[in-house]
């Protein structure tokens, strides 16, 4: 997860405004990757394993 928002932080504020062309590509590649990184590593970190399948959380009363 760090290392996504540490990518994030540098396709952001970091990495050349000046880059053109495929070099402009690859820098919206890097900002999308980055956010697919946080949100899988999330996704790991805050699992919810269900038993009946229904992926809905039963809240005991």
């Amino acid at each position: 997860m760090a290392a996504g928002i540490a990518l994030g932080a540098y396709a952001v504020f970091g990495a050349p405004h000046d880059w053109h062309g495929t070099m402009a590509l690859g820098r919206w590649a890097l900002g999308l990757g980055c956010v697919g990184m946080v949100s899988g590593s999330a996704r790991l970190i805050f699992s919810e394993t269900s038993q009946d399948g229904s992926g809905t959380r039963e809240e005991e009363a």
